[in-house]
């Protein structure tokens, strides 16, 4: 056998004992998740059936008792589906990372109070010392993300009568975050398998859920936003969990959460609208918005339905962004074109969760991004902002006229007619900016036009060129962003 064949046998056999093992770990992999899936919808079937059952009486304690586990099931399955989609994003090197300074404590402070509910339940205290550390630099997301799934595994593993303590404090040059609890503890081998992906530590006594990917989720993220992980235990000691993140540079300053005033409270009572072909959707956010005092309209998005809202005049707009003929992109564009319509908060409506799905909305022309699924406090958090920015906009200035409402011989006339002689030099800015590909200064040309074209009348103009800045400035990439249109509206007014 000459030796080249050999070398081609000898690298098929390298190929097949891949695949092999690829497939191995794929079924490993099913096999994991399909346990993992079992169990919670067992008792969400089973239950649900009986709450269902017409011909057995169910008391008000026993139903929401019933509820209750058919609530903590479902939450499950979506944190294990959650937990597997971002998994294979890092193996694909898609997972999506954007790193800015980011207040750690507060951030922290959130997921606690999101976790409040689920230790109290199991009688376990959370506590939070925030040592006043200076941004990290991090991605906030992805940052909550491992520390709820840090929390989540303390608060399996804690008896009930305990705490687990949060830590947030600056060291050297690193921002820490610590997870303590006083769980059962782990001995040196456990500590080496904690972190890979389906690794379960079993002690006796103790009988946890879980799919074993929480904490190589965490690992990951971590890494991804360029920290560290690890953890400290002792077999009857408990464990502390922690992360070290780079501290951001001096001069960054992270961004001011919206403050959520009783302005904004007071915002219940008016009309809100949801597109979704789906029913039971519509059912749920219905049910949802109008036990917080809204008046909803419900729409599957068929045909009319820009004409249907538009007599209903909602003040905000869900809309699925994948309708049974059309998606909401075709939706929204009708929205846009009503009068009464034209300045409505319309927030995109979708399963589809990711960064660029968000930027991708944006770049559509939405207000704004709600994942399904949704808890009901998020949602009518959600609407509670569209509402207000609603409130906002109905309270500015009128916008000026059109150029086609006035004369040329009133006080704007001469100062729209200079304004419309200077727009074939904006125009030809901005083209020969495109074909550079400068993206840096396409976005400062669409920021210029989309100010000073709103102040004198021209506000389609301003919409668009506004749309494509918001696109810009969220991460879609220039080729993908919708710049020809305010090409094409520069070139009507010229």
């Amino acid at each position: 056998m000459s030796a080249p064949a050999h070398d081609e046998i000898g690298e098929l056999r390298a190929r097949l004992a891949e695949a092999e093992r690829v497939a191995e770990a794929r079924a490993r992999v099913v096999g994991h998740v399909a346990h993992e899936f079992r169990t919670p919808l067992s008792s969400i079937l089973g239950f649900a059936a009986l709450l269902a059952a017409e011909d057995r009486e169910v008391s008000p304690e026993r139903r929401r008792e019933y509820v209750n586990i058919i609530h903590r099931s479902a939450r499950h399955l979506l944190h294990v589906v959650n937990d597997i989609l971002n998994l294979t994003k890092v193996e694909a090197g898609t997972l999506e990372v954007t790193l800015a300074a980011v207040n750690a404590g507060q951030v922290a402070a959130a997921v606690v109070d999101s976790l409040h509910t689920v230790a109290s339940d199991r009688g376990i205290t959370l506590r939070l010392s925030d040592g006043g550390a200076p941004p990290a630099l991090a991605d906030a997301g992805r940052l909550r993300q491992v520390l709820l799934n840090l929390m989540d595994n303390a608060i399996k593993y804690s008896a009930s009568g305990t705490a687990v303590e949060v830590a947030v404090r600056e060291d050297g040059s690193e921002v820490c975050l610590e997870v303590c609890d006083q769980g059962p503890g782990l001995t040196e081998g456990d500590q080496e398998l904690i972190f890979r992906e389906f690794s379960r530590i079993h002690h006796p006594g103790t009988r946890v859920s879980g799919a074993g990917l929480g904490l190589a989720l965490a690992k990951d993220l971590t890494e991804a936003m360029g920290g560290r992980i690890g953890v400290r235990s002792r077999v009857g000691a408990g464990s502390t969990f922690w992360v070290a993140l780079p501290q951001a540079d001096a001069s960054a300053r992270p961004a001011a959460a919206p403050a959520v005033t009783l302005a904004q409270r007071d915002t219940r009572g008016e009309s809100v609208a949801v597109v979704d072909d789906d029913e039971d959707i519509r059912a749920f956010v219905a049910a949802v918005l109008e036990r917080s005092g809204y008046t909803v309209h419900a729409d599957d998005g068929c045909a009319g339905v820009a004409e249907r809202l538009a007599s209903a005049r909602p003040l905000a707009v869900l809309l699925d962004l994948n309708l049974t003929d059309r998606t909401g992109a075709d939706v929204l564009r009708e929205l846009r074109a009503r009068d009464e319509l034209r300045r409505t908060p319309v927030l995109a409506f979708t399963a589809a969760v990711g960064e660029a799905d968000r930027a991708g909305a944006l770049a559509a022309g939405f207000d704004g991004h709600v994942a399904k699924p949704v808890e009901p406090d998020q949602l009518v958090s959600r609407v509670d902002d569209a509402v207000a920015e609603a409130r906002r906009r109905a309270a500015a200035p009128a916008p000026l006229p059109t150029p086609a409402e006035v004369s040329e011989d009133d006080f704007w006339g001469p100062l729209r007619a200079r304004f419309r002689a200077g727009l074939p030099a904006r125009l030809a800015d901005l083209e020969a900016a495109l074909a550079a590909a400068d993206e840096p200064l396409v976005q400062r040309h669409l920021h210029k036009l989309r100010g000073t074209s709103a102040g004198y009348g021209f506000a389609e103009l301003s919409h668009l060129a506004g749309v494509a800045e918001d696109a810009l400035r969220s991460g879609v990439p220039l080729a993908e962003v919708q710049v020809a249109a305010v090409v094409e509206a520069l070139r009507d007014e010229v």
